[in-house]
């Protein structure tokens, strides 16, 4: 169905590839982001972008412009509207954003280094013989001549989305060939190559003793103030915040109460009544006029009912109605509105006359029903991309086509033809073939949702004030009156501005701008979120900008590293102490058993497989030691260490030059970094969207 036609089939792909091209997604870190706090000038601002402040102005033409973009589409191929929703809208604004980044950091980047995009390239990519995988997923292998002359007389808003998608096709192709360019500027030299094959050359096994911090009693170490404050100023970068909160909440989330569920059952009670007096080709009717869901018009095949169902509707005569059941928070009464023997499959070919050409259409059908040759004139006559195979259009499934077409296509007899209306035009359409026929069953089906009565809001609504208005603002009070109704507070460390859902809870943006404008210690009153289902009282218990934590917020993490170093040099004495002879006569006398670690290791190892995190200066010592050697002890990450290699072999694994010439090289193609940071970006688009 011409251009048209593909454009349907790959609706989907969409919103995946052009809700913007969102390159640029996986290059910001949260931790480049700024304080907001610090860095706005006026509240007019959403964020800031290379010293760039942007507007609530710019960001909402963008957001309008990429939003209407976006529904374009859909409505250009006859729906009524684009799928929407919480997670939509999120892609849509982060889309957005990206857009910006592009724009204020990348674009300049582009000019400095010479990149560029000639209209004889973009021309290639949409029209010409190099098609775009932007144009390939939307147009997928229309026919080359039809494209260009479709695309050559398009006006209004088909010109206005074909803009859009060149711009797309030339942002993508700008920054692959920023990637590119990038990826090959880092030279991996022969010493690089050398290091990486003789770390995995050979595989070691090892066997190790650990003696662990905790078996040291915190109250045996001492340290002065000026330990930690040293190791603040020797360790700063370890201290490096992104801006997060930190909160408390307990959660009211509204859900039907029993008494909601009966008025559900008493209604459908009197719905089943009503359902066993009327006849089955009423059932349809009576779906549109009680169900909660439009009644669908689709035969069902044994196997693709319900499980309640399939069992049963096989076995009983149009007109059977099946108790009603229950699913989830839903209520169905189904009835059978009657049986057909329908293939799986059908083969068909068709013509297809664009919106000017109705004029020919009954020509060509009668033409056809005296005879004519289908083929020679779907050739002539079709707009659709199969006109240069007959109008074939192979085997396909009910749910391949729009609805008008399959409906005839599938409740005719092979060798019809016939004229059927689309979003597209006009077809003639010919049915050649039909297979895998089955007995199926086209069921009415009432649903009735279990809804929260008004009366179910206002007990959570309740419940959640009760826990506010006896908070007070007040953390500690919060933290009282929870424990003595036996609620237990979620617990969300390290919540960003910029996101949208919060532990288990989507669309919960109220909640994060109530932390962001809050101060620590805080207790909200009720906040509606989760598409205003959970009633939330929360407390925000901790606050941090980027930025280098300071001292006094980093002293209890500094505390428990000089703590650790302390108990190192405690069990460096200890071991050493023991160590003599064999790892298992020194495990003797330390009161531990030795750890044999298989499989192998090798330098270029990531982990040691029996601990529960990296141990990079044991992977290290152990992957440089000789065999059969009792080593020194290893201050580790867990306790301090010792070990002796068990078996060196060669690896029968490892990696050729060339490919590790390769790996090397790929590891270098998302170094971002030093640009994103450059750009100092701040989103707040948090405090607003």
């Amino acid at each position: 169905m011409a251009t048209l036609e593909t454009l349907r089939t790959k609706a989907g792909v969409f919103i995946s590839v052009v809700i913007g091209i969102a390159l640029l997604g996986f290059m910001i870190d949260a931790d480049t982001i700024q304080s907001a706090r610090a860095l706005f000038s006026s509240d007019n601002t959403v964020g800031i972008i290379a010293g760039k402040e942007i507007t609530h102005e710019e960001y909402g033409n963008l957001l309008d412009y990429n939003t209407t973009m976006y529904k374009l589409p859909y409505a250009l191929m006859g729906n009524t509207e684009a799928p929407s929703g919480d997670e939509v809208n999120e892609r849509i604004q982060n889309s957005t954003w990206q857009d910006l980044i592009r724009r204020y950091t990348f674009e300049k980047e582009y000019k400095k280094i010479g990149i560029s995009l000639s209209d004889a390239e973009l021309y290639d990519l949409t029209l010409g013989s190099n098609p775009s995988p932007i144009i390939s997923n939307f147009f997928g292998n229309a026919d080359r001549a039809n494209l260009v002359n479709f695309v050559q007389n398009m006006d209004g808003d088909y010109k206005v989305f074909w803009i859009y998608l060149e711009q797309q096709i030339r942002d993508q192709q700008l920054m692959m060939r920023y990637t590119l360019l990038e990826q090959k500027s880092h030279y991996v030299n022969s010493l690089d190559i050398e290091a990486a094959l003789d770390g995995e050359k050979q595989n070691v096994e090892f066997s190790y003793l650990l003696k662990d911090y905790t078996s040291v009693a915190d109250s045996l170490i001492t340290y002065k103030e000026t330990d930690l404050k040293n190791y603040y100023d020797k360790n700063r970068a370890k201290f490096k915040e992104r801006r997060s909160r930190d909160a408390e909440f307990v959660a009211f989330t509204v859900k039907p109460s029993a008494t909601d569920y009966e008025k559900v059952m008493a209604k459908m009670e009197q719905l089943q009544k009503q359902m066993d007096t009327i006849p089955s080709k009423d059932f349809s009717m009576f779906v549109g006029m009680h169900s909660d869901e439009p009644f669908v018009n689709v035969y069902k095949k044994k196997g693709d009912l319900p499980a309640v169902l399939d069992t049963v509707i096989f076995s009983k005569k149009a007109g059977y109605v099946h108790p009603y059941y229950q699913d989830g928070d839903a209520y169905l009464l189904s009835g059978v509105v009657e049986f057909k023997n329908l293939p799986d499959s059908v083969k068909a070919q068709h013509i297809l006359f664009g919106q000017n050409n109705f004029d020919k259409v009954d020509s060509v059908y009668n033409l056809l029903k005296a005879g004519a040759n289908f083929n020679e004139l779907a050739a002539q006559f079709s707009t659709d991309g199969s006109a240069q195979t007959g109008g074939d259009l192979g085997w396909f499934t009910f749910e391949q086509m729009v609805r008008p077409f399959s409906d005839s296509c599938f409740y005719k007899p092979v060798g019809s033809i016939m004229k059927v209306i689309t979003q597209y035009g006009i077809h003639i359409v010919k049915v050649t073939g039909a297979k895998e026929y089955k007995d199926k069953a086209l069921i009415a089906t009432v649903k009735k949702n279990v809804m929260p009565t008004k009366e179910t809001y206002k007990k959570y609504y309740a419940q959640a004030n009760s826990i506010a208005a006896q908070s007070e603002g007040n953390l500690k009070k919060f933290r009282e009156i929870c424990a003595a109704e036996n609620l237990q507070p979620t617990i969300e460390p390290n919540i960003a501005l910029e996101s949208k859902n919060v532990g288990q809870f989507r669309n919960a943006s109220a909640l994060v701008r109530w932390l962001y404008e809050a101060k620590e210690g805080e207790v909200s009153g009720i906040i509606e979120i989760d598409n205003k289902k959970t009633y939330v009282v929360a407390a925000l218990t901790g606050m941090r900008d980027a930025g280098i934590l300071p001292y006094h917020k980093a002293k209890r993490q500094i505390l428990s590293s000089i703590i650790n170093e302390k108990k190192a040099e405690y069990l460096i004495e200890e071991i050493n102490k023991a160590k003599g002879g064999t790892l298992d006569e020194t495990g003797t006398k330390l009161g531990l058993g030795a750890i044999a670690v298989t499989p192998a290791v090798n330098f270029n190892t990531s982990y040691i497989p029996t601990l529960r995190m990296p141990e990079y200066k044991l992977l290290g010592a152990v992957t440089s030691s000789p065999a059969n050697h009792l080593s020194e002890p290893i201050v580790g990450e867990s306790g301090v260490y010792l070990f002796t290699v068990t078996s060196i072999v060669e690896n029968p694994q490892a990696q050729t030059a060339e490919a590790i010439k390769s790996r090397l090289e790929n590891s270098y193609s998302n170094s971002y970094t030093t640009l994103i940071e450059s750009a100092k970006i701040v989103d707040n688009r948090g405090k607003y969207y």
